[in-house]
């Protein structure tokens, strides 16, 4: 829901559907917001929603009609705009202030940044499906222990344990066969659609990483 709201604000009129926080962009004559616009734009909707929450407060603490028309008649004017002004004195109203809103649109683009950066490197440090994995064993403790009679104390048995499977690297080639309006059949051969998918994934994860701020990465690496 809040990227729709920052579309409806960035895009008025705009054609677009959100499928799982997906959009699909539809409309031909404006351009889609980049993701860094919607970010900052979510942060600018929760921010201003958070500040006008006091006319919703001051709503719910203003008495009903009919109480104010009696307050009136018994009481006089006076006393109903003394009234209602305790209840303004008592909930005042709130601005937005430019520089805390700055300040959240760059906390909200920033982690924003940091999300992208992370999930990149977890994409980056896959293996590559064109080369496989190779098998890694490690020496681990098995939980069991053993008296050592040099030390006096009592030590962990080790063994040698797979920790990462292998896995063999898939065919560099398939054969693709497709068919022509008079059903003939035409077959070739051509890169595996694992391994374009994998290298296109892996360049777009590679991307992400040579554009994000160098502060991104230190709070990354930290």
């Amino acid at each position: 829901m809040s990227i729709a709201k920052a579309l409806l604000q960035l895009t008025p009129g705009a054609q677009w559907v959100i499928r799982d926080d997906v959009i699909d962009w539809m409309d031909t004559e404006q351009t889609q917001p980049t993701q860094e616009e919607i970010v900052q734009k979510i942060a600018e909707i929760e921010y201003t929603e958070e500040v006008e929450e006091y006319k919703r407060v001051r709503e719910l603490a203003y008495p009903s009609s009919g109480e104010q028309f009696d307050k009136i008649f018994h009481d006089g004017v006076d006393a109903w705009k003394a009234n209602i002004q305790a209840i303004k004195d008592a909930h005042p109203k709130a601005v937005i202030d430019a520089d805390e809103l700055a300040s959240r649109q760059a906390l909200a683009l920033f982690n924003h940044q940091l999300e992208l950066y992370t999930n990149a490197q977890t994409r980056l440090a896959q293996y590559q499906v064109a080369l496989g994995r190779e098998e890694v064993i490690e020496t681990q403790a098995t939980g069991e222990q053993v008296w050592n009679e040099e030390t006096d104390e009592m030590d962990d048995v080790m063994t040698d344990m797979v920790t990462v499977t292998a896995i063999d690297p898939v065919d560099a080639t398939v054969e693709q066969t497709t068919y022509d309006e008079e059903g003939v059949a035409t077959t070739a051969t051509v890169e595996n659609p694992l391994i374009t998918t994998d290298v296109a994934e892996r360049a777009t994860a590679q991307a992400i990483v040579d554009a994000t701020p160098q502060s991104v990465i230190d709070t990354y690496n930290e």
